[in-house]
C-alpha cells in the first residue's frame, strides 16, 4: 500500500503532466485557427478556379484533356498524408488502417506510393512497403502542393500509373475527422459538372483547349493543396482533443490521488493519537 511520500511523488507528478498537457492544448488551439485561417483564405480562388474548369468542361462535349483519360486500371498511385508527430490521439492509427486495407492487399508492381509525414513513413517501412517519395517535415504551401502535383502528373501522362488515389484525414469539425480515400486522377468530367453551376459564362481566348490546358493542371495542384490543409487542420483539431482529454484524466486522478491522501494521513493521524491514549491509559494503571 503506498505512504504519505509515495502518494506527494505521484501527486507532484501528475500535476507536472497536467500543467505540460493543457500548454499543449492551448498551442493547439492556436495553431488550428491559424490553420483554419489559411483554408478559408484560399476558399475564393477554389471557388473561381472550379467555377472556370465547369464552364470549361461542361460547355461542349468534345472538350478533352489527357488528364481526364479513362482507361483500364492496372496501376494505381497512392499519395498518403499523415502528420510528422504524435500525440493527436487515434488521428494517424484510423487514416493509416485504411491505407493498410488497400496497399496491404496489393502487389508491390500494382502501385506507386508517395508519403507526406513521418508518421506514414515508419508505418510503411516496418511493413515493407515501396515508398517512391517520402516528404518529412512538412507544411501545408502550395510549393508544395505543387511538386506533388507534378510528381502524380507525370506519372499519369506517361502511363506510369492510370488512376491517382489519395488517404488524408478530412476535417468535419474542429474535434472530428475522418480517414478519407479519393480518387484525383483521372479527373473526371461527371464529378466537375456535380460542381455548383457558374455564376457566370466565360469566354476564352485563343480557344477553350488551350485554356484547359493551362488551368486543369492548376485546377488538380489546388486540390492537392486542399487535401494538404485540411490535414493539416484535422491533425491540429487530433491534437486539441486529444490534449484536453490528457488534462481533464490527470486533473481527475490528481484529485483521486490528493484524496486518498488525506484519507491514509488521516489513519495515520488517527493511529498515533490511538497509541498516545494507549500509552497514558498504562501510565496511568500502573501507578
Amino acid at each position: 500500500m503506498a505512504n504519505e511520500r509515495d502518494l506527494k511523488r505521484r501527486i507532484k507528478a501528475v500535476q507536472n503532466t497536467e500543467q505540460i498537457t493543457k500548454a499543449m492544448k492551448m498551442v493547439a488551439a492556436a495553431r488550428i485557427k491559424k490553420a483554419e485561417d489559411v483554408l478559408k483564405a484560399a476558399r475564393p480562388y477554389s471557388k473561381l478556379l472550379k467555377e472556370v474548369v465547369q464552364d470549361l468542361t461542361t460547355s461542349s462535349d468534345d472538350v478533352s484533356h489527357p488528364l481526364m483519360q479513362n482507361r483500364p486500371v492496372q496501376r494505381t498511385a497512392y499519395l498518403v498524408v499523415t502528420s510528422d508527430k504524435g500525440l493527436c490521439g487515434a488521428y494517424n492509427n484510423n487514416l493509416l488502417k485504411l491505407v493498410w486495407g488497400t496497399v496491404g492487399a496489393a502487389k508491390a508492381d500494382n502501385y506507386k506510393l508517395v508519403q507526406v509525414g513521418s508518421k506514414g513513413d515508419k508505418f510503411l517501412r516496418r511493413r515493407k512497403i515501396p515508398i517512391e517519395k517520402s516528404v518529412l517535415g512538412w507544411q501545408a504551401t502550395f510549393a508544395l502542393a505543387q511538386e506533388l502535383a507534378n510528381q502524380l502528373t507525370d506519372w499519369f501522362l506517361d502511363g506510369t500509373v492510370d488512376e491517382v488515389q489519395v488517404f488524408y484525414s478530412q476535417s468535419i469539425s474542429a474535434v472530428t475527422q475522418k480517414p478519407t480515400m479519393e480518387q484525383i486522377l483521372p479527373i473526371s468530367k461527371d464529378a466537375v459538372a456535380g460542381l455548383p453551376s457558374a455564376s457566370v459564362n466565360f469566354d476564352f481566348e485563343p480557344s477553350a483547349e488551350a485554356a484547359l490546358n493551362i488551368l486543369l493542371p492548376r485546377y488538380l495542384q489546388n486540390i492537392i493543396y486542399r487535401i494538404l490543409a485540411e490535414s493539416r487542420v484535422s491533425e491540429l483539431g487530433a491534437r486539441l482533443k486529444s490534449m484536453s482529454s490528457a488534462t481533464d484524466n490527470a486533473n481527475k486522478l490528481a484529485g483521486e490521488l490528493t484524496l486518498q491522501f488525506y484519507r491514509i494521513r488521516q489513519d495515520n493521524i488517527t493511529k498515533e493519537i490511538l497509541e498516545i491514549v494507549g500509552g497514558a491509559e498504562a501510565l496511568r494503571s500502573s501507578k
